[in-house]
């Protein structure tokens, strides 16, 4: 055999580059590899726990829904109609607007629920019709012995969307009803103390023709107890409740964004491999195989053929491995609904990510796998909105989700498991988002290999020779 080939065999067959002796202390041996892992680790920790490190403090445009069905009612005291569910959702619409952190909207409750089920807000406060009503019963029964129920408020997170999202909803929410609370039991406890002044005067002039012992008198008075004292200065009850309860199989909302990662890792390391089965059966790389090393005769195939080739691979293999793998999701207890779509979803991810990872490395080479890391995983991992919502993300990811296949893979999938294959919850923007992400790839793929064929000349089996001292 040759020198200057490479060995496809096992055993003794040694060429002249393997008689050598390693230089396995040689820097060039290390301080690559070296720097590789530092490049991976440091821009891993830095993009992966900056991005999700700090929630609460990067929210922007966060949406909340206030929900006011209240219908009002008479003031006991005369004092004209009282509309308080008007009150307290001004008041909250003034504190939001301080800053752009929360995105109040008000909405009608169908509006709400419409925007519940395609995951467009994380929760809504719902103020019930009786609530006035309720509120200003609590001024006329501190004062008698007339049982009273105190007004309710109504906080519907929505887990599907996130269940992170839900604790940052209710942590921004239960600030402002704590003030509107407290708002509201000053304005009712003032109200009964007039009240209880207007029937102390009346009870007076009743009482002042008669000649009754102050005792008497006293007992008879009107009076708040402590009870409703109480009752009167936190008047509101707030209940905190899923709008919708995430099924079993679904990780408690997160099962989307987990089996889109799943998906991520597959495309990734799929392209890999096939990047170097096929370079070398195409004489351009060789790879190893338990004991062989195998490296096909040189094609010298043209760049832009081979990343066809590669990626076209991709895309039929793509086909059995989708339902293979919904398939298995289905088999350990993964629902599955509009299992069509779901499959367009699930391989439309897979050749998405292949095609950039194939890109990259037509573009750069093996630096390409490197920088389809970074790219793909470590950028993508935390704008894919699927741990920490879009809205609770730092400016650079909020800014770079819609160029990152896992965020788009993520709405798409999460729209089809969770909100009925909704366009508008992700499904329509998530499959055309994965579609321009195809087509950018393959224009840059064919950019840099008719370049690259036109300066370079085309690929081929180009061993580098031995010297001393490598």
């Amino acid at each position: 055999m040759p020198a200057s080939t490479v060995d496809t065999g096992s055993g003794n067959q040694g060429t002249q580059h393997a008689t050598e002796s390693p230089r396995y202390w040689s820097p060039r041996l290390w301080l690559l590899p070296l720097l590789v892992l530092l490049l991976l680790g440091g821009t891993g920790a830095a993009l992966y726990i900056g991005g999700l490190g700090s929630p609460g403090v990067n929210l922007n445009h966060f949406p909340i829904a206030v929900v006011n069905e209240d219908a009002g009612a008479e003031a006991p005291d005369g004092g004209g109609r009282e509309d308080l569910g008007a009150t307290i959702t001004e008041q909250m619409q003034q504190g939001f607007a301080a800053n752009d952190e929360i995105d109040l909207r008000t909405l009608s409750w169908d509006e709400a629920q419409d925007q519940m089920r395609t995951g467009r807000i994380h929760a809504a406060v719902v103020i019930p019709p009786s609530f006035s009503a309720d509120a200003l019963a609590l001024v006329s029964g501190a004062l008698t012995d007339t049982e009273v129920s105190r007004p309710a408020v109504s906080v519907y997170t929505n887990p599907l969307a996130g269940p992170l999202a839900s604790s940052l909803a209710t942590a921004a929410v239960d600030p402002a009803l704590e003030q509107a609370n407290k708002n509201l039991g000053e304005q009712l406890t003032r109200s009964a103390q007039g009240a209880r002044a207007e029937a102390q005067e009346e009870l007076d002039r009743q009482l002042s023709s008669l000649d009754l012992p102050a005792q008497v008198e006293q007992e008879v008075s009107p009076d708040v107890s402590g009870t409703a004292a109480d009752l009167l200065a936190s008047p509101i009850q707030v209940t905190t409740t899923a709008y919708q309860t995430p099924q079993e199989g679904t990780a408690l909302g997160m099962g989307a964004f987990f089996y889109s990662v799943l998906l991520m890792i597959v495309g990734i390391a799929g392209s890999v491999s096939i990047h170097f089965l096929v370079d070398s059966r195409l004489g351009v790389l060789p790879v190893e195989l338990g004991p062989r090393f195998s490296l096909g005769p040189p094609a010298r195939p043209a760049r832009w053929a081979t990343f066809f080739t590669k990626w076209g691979i991709v895309v039929l293999a793509a086909l059995p491995t989708a339902g293979l793998m919904m398939w298995v999701a289905a088999a350990v207890g993964m629902p599955l609904p509009h299992g069509g779509w779901y499959f367009l979803t699930t391989w439309l991810s897979i050749i998405t990510v292949s095609a950039v990872a194939f890109a990259l490395i037509t573009a750069l080479g093996s630096a390409g796998m490197i920088l389809s890391m970074i790219y793909v995983v470590f950028m993508g991992l935390p704008s894919a909105s699927g741990v920490v919502p879009l809205q609770a993300l730092p400016a650079f990811f909020r800014f770079i989700a819609p160029g990152e296949p896992l965020y788009q893979m993520t709405m798409a999938n999460r729209a089809v498991l969770y909100f009925d294959a909704d366009a508008d919850a992700g499904l329509q923007s998530g499959i055309i988002g994965m579609l321009i992400l195809i087509g950018i790839a393959v224009a840059v793929a064919m950019v840099f290999a008719v370049l690259y064929d036109r300066m370079l000349g085309r690929r081929g089996a180009q061993l580098a020779p031995s010297a001393p001292g490598r």
